[in-house]
C-alpha cells in the first residue's frame, strides 16, 4: 500500500500542471492580501464600532420598510457583535459573516486567517478537483492502467492507495493555504493579533463564543473535510467512467456552485448530500450537525461502494 501511494504522490508531483496551479493560487492569495493592505485604512476602530451599531439598530428598527439585501440574522449577529466589541473595548474586526457597508472596520493579521476558507477555498477545491479527475483518467490515457492492473495488487488496494493519496494531498494543500496566509498576514498586517481569540456569534445561545484561534481554524478544517472527500470520490467516478478530463471538472465545478447557491436550499434539497457537505456552515447555528454529518458519512459509502464496483468490474482488455 505505502509502495502504491508513494507511485502517486510521485506522478502528481512531477507533472508541471501541478505547479502551474500552485503558483496561481498562491498569485491569487498574494494578490488579496496585498489589495485589503492598500484598502485598509487606519480608523478610530471603538468610534467605527459606535457608528456601525447605531446605523444597524436603525436598519433593523425599520428593515420591512427598507430595501436591504442583508438578510435579518445578519443585522441581527452584526448588531450582537458590534455591541459585545464596545462592552469590551475591542479595537480588531470580530465580524465575519457581513459588516456593515456604511462603516469601515479595519482588517487585521487574525481576521484574514479567519476568513481563509471564505476566501480561497475555491482554491483548495479546484485543485482536488483537477487531481481526483486526473489520477484515473491519464493512466487511462497513457495505457499505463493496464500494467497497473496486471501486478499483483488488489484492485480495492490500488483504489484505497488512490484514496489515501488524495486525503494527504488535501491536508497538505489545507495546511499550505493556512500557512500562506498566516505568513502574508502577519508580514503586511503584523503578527501580534494572532495571539487574540476567535470570537464567533451563537445562533443557538444567542451570544457570543470566544475560543483559541488555532482551536477554531483546526474545527473548521475538519468541518470541511467531508466535501473535499466527496469531491474526491465524485472526481475518481467520473474518472472511470470516461476519460474526458474537462467534462469532468466541469460537472464537478458545476456542482461545487450548485452546493454554494443558497436560494436553491429548501426543505427536500437540504437533504441532498451537495447541499450539506461542508459542515463548517452550520456551526454556531439552530442547525444540527449530526443530521447532516450522517448523510455525508452515508454519501461517502455509497460513493465507495459504486466506485470500487465499477473499477473492480472494469476489463482490461478493453481499457
Amino acid at each position: 500500500m505505502f509502495h502504491l501511494m508513494q507511485n502517486e504522490l510521485i506522478k502528481i508531483f512531477k507533472r508541471n500542471n501541478t505547479y502551474i496551479l500552485l503558483l496561481i493560487g498562491l498569485a491569487v492569495i498574494l494578490s488579496y492580501n496585498i489589495f485589503a493592505k492598500l484598502n485598509n485604512s487606519v480608523q478610530d476602530v471603538s468610534n467605527q464600532y459606535e457608528r456601525a451599531y447605531n446605523n444597524d439598530k436603525l436598519i433593523l428598527e425599520n428593515y420591512d420598510s427598507l430595501q436591504i439585501k442583508d438578510s435579518l440574522e445578519d443585522i441581527k449577529e452584526r448588531i450582537t457583535l458590534e455591541q459585545y466589541a464596545i462592552q469590551n473595548n475591542i479595537k480588531y474586526n470580530i465580524l465575519l459573516n457581513s459588516q456593515n457597508k456604511n462603516v469601515i472596520i479595519p482588517v487585521d493579521a487574525r481576521s484574514l486567517l479567519i476568513k481563509t476558507f471564505n476566501n480561497f477555498d475555491i482554491i483548495i477545491v479546484f485543485l482536488l478537483i483537477y487531481f481526483s479527475t486526473t489520477i484515473l483518467s491519464e493512466e487511462y490515457t497513457t495505457g499505463t492502467i493496464k500494467t497497473l492492473l496486471t501486478k499483483p495488487y488488489k484492485r480495492t488496494k490500488i483504489l484505497l492507495s488512490k484514496i489515501i493519496c488524495l486525503v494527504f494531498i488535501t491536508i497538505l494543500l489545507l495546511f499550505t493555504v493556512l500557512l500562506i496566509q498566516m505568513i502574508l498576514g502577519g508580514i503586511l498586517f503584523g503578527f501580534e493579533s494572532y495571539s487574540l481569540e476567535a470570537i464567533r456569534y451563537n445562533v443557538v445561545t444567542k451570544s457570543i463564543d470566544t475560543m483559541n484561534l488555532s482551536f477554531y481554524m483546526l474545527m473548521i478544517s475538519l468541518c470541511k473535510m467531508p466535501m473535499y472527500l466527496l469531491l474526491i470520490l465524485i472526481g475518481l467516478l467520473l474518472g472511470v467512467i470516461t476519460n474526458n478530463i474537462s467534462l469532468n471538472i466541469l460537472i464537478l465545478l458545476g456542482l461545487y456552485i450548485l452546493s454554494t447557491l443558497k436560494f436553491l436550499i429548501n426543505n427536500f434539497t437540504k437533504y441532498i448530500f451537495i447541499f450539506c457537505w461542508d459542515i463548517s456552515k452550520f456551526l454556531f447555528t439552530e442547525v444540527t450537525i449530526t443530521n447532516y454529518l450522517v448523510i455525508s458519512i452515508v454519501s461517502i459509502i455509497i460513493l465507495f461502494s459504486l466506485l470500487l464496483f465499477i473499477f473492480k468490474k472494469m476489463d482490461i482488455k478493453n481499457v
